[in-house]
C-alpha cells in the first residue's frame, strides 16, 4: 500500500510513471514477506511504520497527505504573520 501511494503521489505531481518506486515497492515487499515468515509481528508493526512514513514524508513538493487534502478541498493551514521589530 505505501509504495502505491508513493507511486500515484509522484505521477500525479510529475506526469511521469516512477518506475523505481514501483521496482522498489516488489524488492521492499519480498525482504517483508521474508521477515513474516521470521516473525509476523515485527514485519506487521515494520510495516505500519513504513506507512505512516510514506504517507507524511514529502517527495517531490507534497506528501501523499498534501496530495489528499488538496484533492478533497482542504485548504493549507494559514501560516502565521511575522511581524517585524
Amino acid at each position: 500500500m505505501a509504495g502505491s501511494m508513493t507511486f500515484a503521489n509522484e505521477w500525479y505531481q510529475t506526469n511521469k510513471p516512477p518506475w523505481r518506486v514501483a521496482v522498489a515497492t516488489v524488492l521492499i515487499a519480498a525482504v517483508f514477506d521474508g521477515l513474516a515468515k521470521l516473525d509476523d509481528k515485527a514485519a506487521v508493526g515494520l510495516s505500519i511504520i513504513v506507512l505512516i512514513g510514506a504517507f507524511t514524508t514529502k517527495f517531490h513538493g507534497n506528501s501523499v497527505a498534501d496530495t489528499a487534502a488538496q484533492l478533497f478541498g482542504a485548504k493549507a493551514p494559514a501560516k502565521p504573520k511575522v511581524r517585524a521589530m
